[in-house]
C-alpha cells in the first residue's frame, strides 16, 4: 500500500445497505474519519427500526426498498453490509442499474454467484469490490513488509493454526503470495457439543476442524488449520491463534499468549551467521547450528487511542510499517481495538479510489472471486477425502449445487433469481 493517499476532488457519495450490527459499531464511528473520500447520503434496510436509527444518527434518508432508493438514486455508489446469502443479488442488482457496489465478507454462497457478480458489473462498466479488512490487518501488514524487506530471506511457507480459517485467511493468503493458489486439499472433522450462542444469531452446537492447504504458483505453501471456535469458545486456543511466517533466515511468530482472545504477541526469529554451516566449519564448531539466537520483539505504535504502525529494530535495522491513514482517524479504537477502525478504511478508501481513478485497487474484483475458490475448493476436497483439487475451479461445481438447494428450500425461492432474492428480509440484531 502506497505511504501517501490520493483523495478525490468531490467526495464519493455512498448508499448504506444494511444497518444492523456491523453498520452500527464498526462503520458508523468512521464516517467522521473518511470525510475526505466519501460521504453516506442514504440508509436502507427492511428493518425499519435499524434504518431509522442508523439515518437519523448520519442526518440522511431513510429507505425500505431498495427499488425504491436505486429510483431515486441519491448515490453514486454503495456500500452493502448485510448478511451474505444477500450479497448477490443486491451486488448484481446494483450493478445493473450503473452503481458501484462495495460489498462485506464473505462475496457470495457460491462462486457461480461470484462470478455473475463480476459479470454484470464488466456489462454495465462499474467498480465491484469485496470490503475485505483481515490482510489489511497489522500482523500482515507488518508481515508484508518483512517479506519485501529481505530480512528472513525468501519466505516460503506460512504455518497459521486458529486464527480465521475460511474466506477471510484465503484473501490474506493471495495477499501475502501477491499471487492465486494452484490447488487446495482439505480435510475435514465435526464433532457435537452443548449448544451455546455467542451472539444472538450465531448458535453453536458442532465444531467443524478445516486443516487446508494452498500452494501458490512462487512456491508458496500454506497450512491453514483451524475451526469456527477462534475466540476461544469451549477453551480453545484464541485468535489471533498460533502464525509462523517461515523465511530462509528465520521466522515471524504471531500468536495469542493467553485464554483470552485478542490479546498477541509477535517477534522476529533469526538465524545469525554464527549459527550457519561456513561459520560453524571455520570454527570447527558443527554443534547447534540451525537455531535463532536473534529474537527482535515487534511492538505497536500509537497515538493515543490510534494505531499507527509496527516495528521491529533488528541488529542490521529496523522494520517499520507505518499506517498511512493515522493521521486521518478521528475515531480512536473500533470494536475495542486501536487499529480495527483502519483496516476498515483502508478497503473503503480503496474502493473510492478504484471508483474514481485515482489508484488501481489493492484487492480485485478476481481476487475476491478466488477466496471465494479457494473456500469452495477445500469444502470440494473435503468431501472427496482430501483430494487435492485444482484452482480456479472450473465447470459445475457440486458444492454450489448443494449450497443452491439448501437455501431454495430456506427462502423460498431459487438464490440465482435476483429479483426473487431481493425480496427476502434478513433481519438480524
Amino acid at each position: 500500500m502506497s505511504s501517501t493517499l490520493p483523495t478525490p476532488s468531490t467526495r464519493l457519495r455512498l448508499a448504506l445497505i444494511g444497518a444492523g450490527t456491523r453498520s452500527q459499531t464498526i462503520y458508523q464511528p468512521l464516517w467522521e474519519s473518511l470525510k475526505p473520500w466519501c460521504v453516506p447520503v442514504a440508509v436502507c434496510d427492511p428493518v425499519a427500526e435499524n434504518g431509522q436509527k442508523m439515518a437519523a444518527a448520519l442526518g440522511v434518508p431513510c429507505y425500505a426498498d431498495i427499488r425504491k432508493l436505486v429510483k431515486d438514486r441519491p448515490m453514486e455508489a454503495a456500500l452493502v453490509v448485510t448478511p451474505v446469502p444477500s450479497h448477490h443479488s443486491i451486488s448484481a442488482f446494483l450493478s445493473s442499474n450503473g452503481i458501484p457496489n462495495h460489498t462485506e465478507t464473505g462475496w457470495a454462497s457460491m462462486v457461480c454467484q461470484a462470478k455473475e457478480m463480476i459479470a454484470v458489473a464488466k456489462k454495465n462498466n462499474v467498480i465491484v469490490r469485496v470490503a475485505e479488512n483481515f490482510f489489511r490487518f497489522p500482523i500482515d501488514r507488518f508481515a508484508q513488509t518483512v517479506r519485501d524487506s529481505g530480512y528472513l530471506g525468501r519466505i516460503g511457507r506460512i504455518v497459521s493454526y486458529a486464527d480465521h480459517t475460511g474466506y477471510h485467511n484465503d484473501s490474506r493468503w493471495i495477499a501475502f503470495a501477491q499471487c492465486h493458489p494452484e490447488w487446495v486439499q482439505c480435510v475435514e472433522h465435526t464433532m457435537t457439543h452443548p449448544a451455546f450462542y455467542s451472539m444472538p444469531q450465531r448458535r453453536h452446537e458442532k465444531e467443524t476442524l478445516n486443516a487446508r492447504f494452498f500452494h501458490f504458483p512462487n512456491d508458496i505453501l500454506v497450512m491453514d488449520v483451524g475451526s469456527g471456535h477462534v475466540k476461544g469458545h469451549l477453551g480453545r486456543h484464541p485468535r489471533p491463534g498460533y502464525t509462523e511466517f517461515q523465511g530462509e533466515r528465520g521466522t515471524l511468530v504471531h500468536r495469542a499468549p493467553g485464554v483470552n482472545w485478542g490479546n498477541e504477541q509477535t517477534e522476529l526469529r533469526f538465524v545469525s551467521d554464527a549459527k550457519l554451516a561456513p561459520a560453524q566449519e571455520a570454527a570447527n564448531n558443527l554443534w547447534g547450528g540451525g537455531y535463532a539466537d536473534v529474537v527482535t520483539p515487534v511492538a505497536h505504535d500509537s497515538t493515543g487511542d490510534v494505531w499507527t504502525g509496527m516495528h521491529a529494530d533488528t541488529p542490521t535495522g529496523r522494520i517499520e510499517y507505518v499506517s498511512p491513514l493515522m493521521t486521518h482517524v478521528k475515531c480512536g479504537k473500533v470494536n475495542q481495538r486501536d487499529w480495527y477502525g483502519l483496516a476498515v478504511m483502508d478497503h473503503v478508501i480503496d474502493f473510492v479510489l478504484a471508483v474514481r481513478g485515482l489508484r488501481d485497487s489493492e484487492f480485485t474484483a478476481e481476487d475476491a472471486l478466488m477466496s471465494e475458490m479457494m473456500e469452495i475448493g477445500a469444502h470440494e476436497s473435503a468431501r472427496q477425502e482430501g483430494r487435492r483439487v485444482k484452482l480456479p475451479l472450473e465447470g459445475d461445481i457440486e458444492s454450489d449445487a448443494l449450497t443452491r438447494e439448501a437455501q431454495r428450500k430456506q427462502f423460498g425461492c431459487d438464490p440465482l433469481d435476483v429479483e426473487a432474492m431481493l425480496s427476502v428480509s434478513f433481519p438480524r440484531p
